[in-house]
């Protein structure tokens, strides 16, 4: 499925103000190291006027009565990175009496913000609209999204997700998608409704693990899109995937692993057909020091079935465009299996920093990329090494909250030399996997 490029207003006026305090790894801060090993006495809190406190200091490797460890702030900042709530996070000790005092001193980003949204798709053109995020609601890094979008195509979408309730991070997202469109790819206007519930947990440190349960019920006006002849198609499907992360921060990662082995099953209730899909996400992150990062990425899904019969035709993957292929047209590739591969070269022009406003604090920067990408889209085995296509190009990127990154990229790569113009939200890597609907 294709994500809307979100425009929030508030935070594009705040660009034009890009300073202040630098959001940098701890390892390029102070020397630390005559601390090490030093007990620590407590745990001091700056800055958090409305988080709890609790959501902080669960993250945190390091703990009141254990050593203090250059090796586990390392580890404590990142973690804190990755609730995506804070501009800006500071760890840093004072020696008392022998003893350490550890500060976390951070920067809480906006925590409600109204929106003014656009979605420019391949598909559907532009459409507007509005709605309400957060990031930290309650004050417990709960996330929550609802946003209405009108014009080329109307979607509605509320989106909610608590990181951790118990356990080892075991925590869910609940998403719920309503759509009226023209489906470009597959030639028919589709009215959809899609809920699912993802339940989530940390095994050890860098494993992860994912149960999906979804339902999709999809309408078309034309004949032969759906399985069923009264042309509707209401398909449950339960997913389990295992994984690691091992990446150094989420937005912005210099270095480390993305991986993510999946199986599904979905059943088609309307005519008793079923099939298997299988995920292969592999993303790698590799610093060439300072602001400059190479990233590797490689998805591979896998299907069962045939197209008409276990497979409806909506359930494809069309390559090309904004968040598979760029350089190449929506559907320039169309097929059951698909395997996309990205290598970029990213060069942060400035890395993210804090931006502060009429007291509303948020992390923003600028990227440039170079990228390339080579994929197929196929049906049946000995059409594979024939469905291949490839592009490249350079790209712009703005890094800011909400968000997490614009992109616009411009590629090349179809017959005629023609320039193609590709603008989304979110990461590529993230975008083309949210694509396996």
């Amino acid at each position: 499925m294709l994500k809307s490029f979100r425009i929030i207003l508030p935070v594009l006026i705040l660009s034009a103000v890009l300073c202040c305090y630098s959001r940098q790894a701890f390892a390029q801060k102070a020397d630390y190291s005559r601390c090490e090993g030093k007990n620590i006495k407590e745990i001091r809190i700056i800055g958090a006027n409305k988080t709890k406190h609790y959501i902080i200091l669960r993250e945190l490797y390091s703990s009141v009565g254990q050593p203090f460890s250059v090796k586990n702030v390392v580890r404590d900042d990142q973690s804190l990175d990755k609730l995506g709530i804070f501009s800006y996070v500071n760890i840093y000790p004072i020696e008392e009496e022998g003893e350490v005092v550890l500060v976390i001193d951070v920067k809480e980003t906006i925590r409600y913000l109204p929106v003014v949204s656009m979605s420019i798709s391949d598909e559907n053109g532009i459409s507007i609209g509005g709605g309400l995020k957060s990031v930290n609601m309650f004050g417990r890094a709960i996330q929550f999204s609802g946003v209405a979008l009108f014009g080329g195509a109307t979607t509605i979408e509320f989106r909610l997700k608590d990181p951790w309730v118990t356990g080892n991070h075991f925590g869910y997202t609940a998403e719920y998608y309503h759509r009226d469109r023209d489906n470009e790819l597959y030639g028919f206007h589709e009215i959809s409704d899609e809920p699912s519930l993802i339940l989530s947990n940390y095994i050890g440190q860098n494993g992860r693990m994912r149960l999906l349960i979804g339902y999709q019920y999809i309408t078309s006006d034309q004949p032969g899109k759906t399985l069923s002849d009264n042309n509707k198609d209401n398909v449950i499907t339960l997913g389990y995937t295992l994984g690691t992360d091992t990446r150094d921060y989420v937005n912005n990662p210099h270095s480390g692993w993305w991986t993510e082995f999946g199986i599904e099953r979905a059943w088609n209730l309307d005519v008793s057909e079923a099939f298997w899909r299988g995920i292969i996400d592999v993303r790698r992150y590799v610093s060439l020091g300072g602001s400059h990062i190479l990233a590797i990425f490689s998805l591979a899904t896998l299907t069962t079935g045939t197209v008409g019969k276990d497979v409806a035709v909506w359930q494809q993957f069309g390559l090309g465009g904004t968040n598979s292929i760029r350089g190449w047209d929506l559907g320039s590739e169309i097929g059951k299996n698909q395997f996309i591969n990205t290598l970029e070269y990213r060069y942060n022009v400035i890395e993210p920093k804090n931006v502060e406003l009429w007291g509303m604090n948020t992390p923003m920067g600028l990227q440039i990329a170079v990228f390339g990408d080579l994929g197929a889209a196929w049906n049946m085995p000995d059409e594979f090494k024939h469905k291949f296509i490839g592009g490249g190009g350079i790209g712009l990127r703005l890094l800011i909250a909400y968000v997490g990154m614009v992109r616009f990229d411009f590629g090349m790569g179809q017959p005629g030399g023609k320039l193609s113009v590709h603008i989304g939200s979110g990461a590529k890597d993230d975008r083309q996997r949210e694509r396996v609907r």
